[in-house]
């Protein structure tokens, strides 16, 4: 059985950007991906520049392919970490219909989480075991919970403090005000073991004890109550929350709804050659500004990069939206693998 298509369940009026305006970060976790942390890419320094090339860039996606809804996700580095991104969020929705997901490790203060609480919708909370503190983790998640956001604290789990992860799980359950999504996620995958040259790990340190392995099979550790769903059942109609992010098809007729993780957990990663819809509803913007996708693919058909820090950005963007040809031997991204692709020929 072979896969040949991936068809994304994402609705086909919504635009996923998936932006890292920096590579600083307060952590210096040993796991942490490469160049993530170094500090070579500062944040943006002319926000009204940004302001304007982010709108034009969202107007191309709506006027040519009908994007009339953005899902920004913003990671880093630490993106709290810089200092304008409230003013930047704050600005481009007033423009554009956006459904902001911030990527944080959580730790700046709890004041600047309720300054700029209101303007995020989906918090993915980080918590990374030899650095996190979890009475705070508690605090800012239980705050965003309570302005009615979407929180989800994900424990990473490391094999070096693999109990402090259990415990941890167990300590925000008996300590936190609000049930709030508490996941889980192996710090490294096999497929990351080598990128760019650089070597993250040993090959040793990604074995899992079958205990290990078992507690991974579910990475939902705690979920809202019915109450909560119930107040948010938009949420899954309107796509901001999807079941599965796509349906994996085989030569053999046979389909398998899959998460993010399930292509890179099973090896279903080879798609150098394939026809790949990055770009078109899924884009990423790396820490130099370059838009592509995060493996580093050229999109839009192209075999060079938009990049939104220029100054004549608004000029230059007008590409023709096209797939791309997948020249990357293995998928390692869990979002880009769930975008709709199939095999030529």
């Amino acid at each position: 059985m072979k896969i040949i298509k991936i068809v994304s369940t994402q609705k086909s009026n919504i635009l996923a950007i998936r932006w890292n305006p920096n590579n600083v970060c307060n952590y210096r976790c040993e796991y942490c991906w490469p160049g993530s942390n170094t500090g070579d890419y500062r944040s943006p320094q002319d926000l009204d520049l940004i302001i304007k090339n982010f709108n034009h860039m969202i107007e191309k996606y709506k006027t040519k392919l009908g994007k009339t809804k953005v899902h920004l996700s913003i990671a880093g580095g630490e993106p709290t970490l810089w200092k304008d991104l409230g003013r930047f969020i704050e600005a481009v929705k007033k423009e554009n219909d956006i459904y902001f997901t911030i990527i944080s490790n959580g730790s700046r203060t709890l004041r600047w989480w309720k300054e700029y609480g209101h303007l995020i919708d989906n918090a993915g909370l980080s918590y990374h075991i030899a650095e996190a503190d979890p009475d705070h983790m508690i605090a800012v998640a239980d705050t965003l919970f309570e302005y009615g956001k979407k929180v989800t604290v994900k424990v990473l789990m490391d094999r070096k403090h693999w109990q402090k992860g259990i415990d941890v799980i167990a300590y925000m359950k008996k300590h936190s005000k609000h049930p709030w999504f508490i996941t889980t996620c192996e710090v490294i995958e096999p497929a990351v073991a080598n990128i760019k040259g650089i070597k993250v790990i040993d090959a040793n340190d990604i074995q899992l004890t079958k205990d290990q392995k078992v507690f991974l099979t579910n990475s939902l550790k705690r979920i809202p109550s019915l109450l909560w769903f119930w107040k948010n059942r938009k949420l899954i109609s309107t796509g901001e929350i999807r079941l599965h992010e796509s349906v994996a098809h085989f030569d053999n007729g046979k389909t398998i709804k899959a998460k993010s993780n399930t292509y890179i957990n099973k090896n279903w990663t080879a798609f150098e050659g394939w026809s790949c819809d990055i770009g078109l509803d899924n884009v990423f913007i790396e820490w130099t500004g370059a838009i592509q996708g995060s493996c580093q693919q050229k999109v839009y058909g192209l075999d060079y990069s938009f990049n939104i820090l220029d100054k004549d950005f608004v000029e230059k963007f007008d590409p023709d939206f096209k797939p791309s040809i997948c020249s990357i031997k293995s998928c390692l991204c869990a979002c880009e693998t769930q975008q709709s692709k199939f095999k030529l020929g």
